[in-house]
């Protein structure tokens, strides 16, 4: 009976949009998942990639992305990233693309001490530990990232830019550090310069405030505020279109527009849960000019019923680039 709903859930939120050919596709955005990789036996993570690999073709799903948190501490063994990095596998052995951010808990700041393991911070200066990367790198290097475009520092993931086309249209994702650099967010400027005809989404860990802000602090041991990002990266570009983030709350959309009138749509996704988990999934047709959005639970077989199913109509893309 589950698996008859989920499948009638499917059907209607097909025939509720446009023709998928040609048009319209779909984004999903794995929020902060560093609860469901604690335990070996919790297949949380490893079944929503699977439901979204069995689904990928009825959505036209163009790739995954991940709004950070993809853990919640490292320890010795590396347990959490090796059950992360195998539920990954699904996707790459897959070819399902997909995009992930870095949050406070996927770098060297969070992990505790023997007497606190787990959560708190490390010993150390918080603020370089926030840019310890290392073993996230190792279990995620480059390779892995198939729409890879470029990258800030070297052999490194934490901020880098991905291109795909869907719809008709260019899309370009920059991943961006948790409470940047300021020359992390000069460069993210440079590549959204450098691609005036694609249409940009920013994916980051911390970006909207539960109360559906924009974020002003850095955290307390991190670089830039979100606002700082909006002023100095978002707003200032033309072509960007979306932001998607994760960090804190539950659930939120809010728009602003950016200098050159352009609407930028902004969602957080961030669902600390226990027991389900949770996959926004965001439909875009471009020919329509709508976004339909809604948050699904593959292991319940069911949506959110929160208030998070959205429809925004009339959005303005970048003109799709002629094709040869």
């Amino acid at each position: 009976m589950k698996n008859m709903s989920m499948r009638l859930l499917l059907l209607v939120w097909l025939l509720a949009g446009a023709a998928w050919a040609g048009n319209s596709f779909t984004i999903a955005v794995v929020p902060d998942t560093q609860l469901e990789v604690l335990d070996g036996k919790d297949t949380r993570l490893a079944n929503r990639f699977q439901w979204l690999i069995a689904h990928r073709a009825a959505l036209n799903l163009q790739c995954v992305l991940q709004s950070g948190d993809l853990v919640n501490w490292d320890t010795a063994d590396h347990f959490q990233y090796e059950r992360a990095s195998a539920a990954a596998k699904l996707l790459d052995e897959a070819r399902l693309p997909y995009i992930f951010a870095l949050g406070n808990h996927d770098t060297w700041a969070t992990g505790g001490t023997p007497e606190k393991p787990g959560g708190s911070a490390r010993p150390g200066n918080v603020h370089d530990n926030l840019r310890n990367t290392a073993v996230y790198n190792q279990y995620f290097p480059l390779k892995r990232f198939t729409l890879l475009g470029g990258v800030f520092e070297p052999g490194k993931i934490d901020n880098a830019w991905h291109t795909f086309q869907a719809g008709g249209h260019d899309w370009l994702v920059i991943n961006l550090e948790l409470w940047a650099r300021s020359n992390a967010v000069a460069w993210a400027k440079t590549v959204a310069d450098q691609h005036p005809a694609h249409n940009v989404i920013l994916l980051t860990h911390s970006f909207l405030t539960n109360g559906k802000t924009i974020e002003q602090r850095n955290g307390g041991y991190g670089d830039n505020s979100p606002q700082y990002i909006f002023d100095h990266l978002v707003a200032p570009s033309p072509n960007f279109r979306l932001v998607f983030c994760g960090h804190t709350g539950a659930h939120g959309y809010r728009l602003d527009r950016g200098a050159a009138g352009n609407e930028i749509h902004e969602f957080l996704q961030t669902y600390h849960d226990p027991v389900t988990n949770p996959v926004r999934l965001f439909t875009i047709d471009t020919q329509a000019g709508t976004i339909q959005t809604r948050v699904v639970c593959p292991s319940l077989g069911q949506d959110k019923a929160d208030g998070s199913t959205l429809e925004i109509k009339g959005v303005q893309w970048m003109p799709a680039a002629a094709r040869p």
